[in-house]
């Protein structure tokens, strides 16, 4: 074996039972804030849309969350959000997707049939979290409360924004 690191050719990356999976193809893809993507989905992907309209998207229950590692490889998170005032809101706790968006807050987002481009910007102290707490009480009710005696320690806010114009 040489010096080179020698990584296996990606396998089809499975979306369920219904669904047809998706293929990465090599090469250059789409940018995913400073780094060009080596994997992006060419069959089955979303279709690129421009930042979602989150009021009509309000009773999704969960969200694709497309960051890149460091090694450049994808991430793919299902997370649940919630708005407050219209604006969208993740919590995460000490997580590689949250490291992936403190190096770079570009993101992808899946939801339903699309995918969008936004930043992420981690908001600090106890009140935004107790809101979005409350938020994601409302929204996903027994679900929220199984989950929460759990918590070991406060989660990270995150709070979504379209792309700016020139990335």
């Amino acid at each position: 074996m040489t010096d080179q690191q020698i990584r296996p050719e990606p396998r089809p990356i499975s979306r369920g039972r219904n669904a047809a999976p998706l293929r990465p193809c090599r090469g250059s893809g789409p940018r995913l804030g400073g780094l060009i993507l080596t994997a992006w989905f060419v069959a089955a992907a979303p279709a690129l849309a421009d930042y979602p309209d989150w009021d009509s998207l309000s009773d999704v229950a969960i969200i694709e969350v497309v960051t890149a590692d460091e090694d450049g490889d994808l991430r793919v998170t299902k997370v649940w959000f919630v708005l407050v005032d219209g604006i969208p809101y993740l919590r995460t706790n000490r997580s590689r997707w949250l490291d992936n968006l403190r190096r770079d807050p570009n993101l992808g987002l899946r939801i339903e049939s699309h995918e969008y481009q936004a930043t992420a910007e981690e908001i600090p102290g106890d009140e935004i979290v107790e809101v979005v707490d409350r938020a994601s009480a409302a929204k996903y009710g027994w679900q929220e409360s199984v989950i929460h005696p759990f918590r070991m320690i406060k989660p990270d806010i995150l709070k979504l924004g379209p792309r700016p114009e020139n990335d």
